[in-house]
């Protein structure tokens, strides 16, 4: 594509020059169709005047040829009229030739020719005038006789030329009143794209937060899926002032308690304080590094990728597996091979993330994860070998700065994330014990569906699996 040009110009540019290359074809071949309709017209006319020569010509015993003239077309008789007759007659002591008067002294051009035979070709006259010439042979007495006839062709060229310069002053009028009139269907299709255009600017100054889906068919995939975009960045800055208030809120209580201690009135901190202290500022740090951590497992994914768990699972499991090096974690991957999820893939990989970093915090050594696609519905499984918690406590686990073991580090944001990105995806999710391997499990179900995107109200009940009896204190 020429850089600068625009679609407009494309499309008017490309249909003046189809339609000029198909104008040409057509004055062409409407040319030539008629220059062979005349000809073929003529050559019908000087095969009845050869037949009309033939029934005047006698032959007497001496094989002496004789034409009379007066019931032959008065034209052939005068002089270089541009009707000629030529009468040849092969064999004997010598050739005979016969010639009408208008034809003179001169000769027509006569082709090698066969008895039976009937030639059409075009010559120059005896007045270098263009002739359409007709050539038949017979056999007469055993020897050849060959009439040639022909007919000056200016006057009806003059004709075809002025009818085919009328014929191309049409069309050049005609060419001009199509692409006229394609000019302006070309700026009425091309509204629609201004509309989307001045839709854009209107969204850049806020003045409206989704594009009008009301526009031709050919261009409603591409605003639905701006308007996807748009439904997908607002959800990302509501989830990213949500994590701003969560962290806002996990930090709170250990810096008002630090702040109260170092406003104490006392000269110098006992032991307790110290180690109040010194608790708060390792919460403070352990939240940080969970921040940080969180971060490093979204690090790669480019937003507005489809889902490839097997490639995008394999990465992170390598991930958490050097952050938890200690363990020894071995991650058991269940995923159906060259599956490809239409959802965000920065979406999934922070959901996935953070319930993979908390099953590998509280595992004692294996984790398990599943993914399987049935029934237009995606479902995810993520499990573990660790101790879990009571089935009354799984509602609390999505609760903002919730902890339900106090004697980890963590501040109950990870699963309240989970939770909001599931929400987003319309799905659901369910924790409980996981049968094989006897710890934590958290199961997610989201729809496959076109509007992948849409708002929701944050309202997603937790529940525990049926006939699960046990969670785990995830934070």
């Amino acid at each position: 594509m020429i850089r600068g040009s625009t679609i407009k110009n494309q499309l008017l540019g490309t249909l003046v020059i189809g339609l000029t290359v198909m104008i040409l074809l057509s004055w062409f071949v409407v040319g030539f169709a008629l220059r062979e309709l005349t000809a073929n017209y003529l050559e019908d006319r000087m095969d009845a005047e050869i037949a009309s020569i033939l029934a005047e010509l006698s032959l007497d015993d001496a094989d002496a040829i004789s034409l009379d003239a007066r019931h032959v077309d008065a034209l052939f008789h005068f002089a270089f009229s541009g009707y000629y007759y030529q009468i040849t007659l092969a064999g004997g002591d010598a050739p005979q030739l016969l010639r009408s008067r208008s034809l003179g002294n001169a000769s027509l051009p006569t082709p090698p020719i066969r008895p039976g035979e009937k030639i059409r070709q075009r010559a120059t006259g005896p007045n270098r005038e263009p002739l359409l010439v007709l050539v038949k042979s017979i056999t007469v007495r055993e020897r050849q006789l060959t009439i040639t006839v022909a007919e000056n062709l200016t006057p009806i060229e003059g004709d075809l030329d002025e009818f085919l310069w009328i014929h191309g002053l049409i069309s050049v009028l005609f060419l001009g009143l199509l692409v006229a009139i394609q000019i302006m269907a070309v700026r009425r299709a091309m509204g629609p794209i201004e509309a989307i255009r001045e839709g854009v600017i209107r969204l850049e100054t806020g003045q409206i937060t989704r594009l009008d889906e009301n526009v031709p068919e050919e261009m409603q995939p591409v605003v639905e899926q701006i308007n996807h975009l748009l439904v997908r960045m607002e959800q990302r800055l509501v989830r990213s002032r949500s994590t701003i208030a969560n962290l806002a809120h996990a930090m709170k209580s250990p810096l008002t308690t630090l702040t109260q201690i170092l406003r104490a009135t006392d000269a110098s901190l006992s032991e307790e304080r110290r180690g109040d202290m010194a608790t708060r500022l390792d919460d403070l740090l352990s939240l940080i590094e969970r921040e940080l951590r969180r971060a490093r497992l979204a690090d790669y994914p480019v937003s507005g990728r489809f889902f490839n768990p097997e490639q995008a699972l394999g990465m992170l499991a390598r991930t958490l597996k050097n952050i938890h090096f200690q363990k020894k974690i071995d991650i058991d991957l269940d995923l159906p091979p060259g599956l490809s999820l239409p959802f965000d893939e920065e979406d999934m990989m922070e959901m996935l993330g953070n319930l993979l970093d908390n099953a590998c915090k509280w595992c004692q050594g294996r984790v398990r994860v599943a993914v399987r696609e049935e029934a237009r519905q995606v479902t995810l499984r993520v499990e573990d070998d660790g101790p879990g918690v009571e089935p009354e406590e799984i509602v609390h686990l999505t609760r903002r700065g919730v902890r339900l073991d106090e004697n980890r580090s963590g501040h109950g944001l990870g699963l309240a994330m989970v939770r909001e990105t599931v929400e987003h995806y319309a799905g659901t999710i369910q924790f409980g014990r996981s049968e094989a391997l006897g710890g934590f499990l958290a199961v997610i179900g989201l729809p496959i569906e076109r509007n992948l995107f849409r708002k929701t109200q944050l309202s997603t009940p937790i529940k525990p699996l049926p006939g699960q009896h046990s969670g785990e204190g995830h934070p």
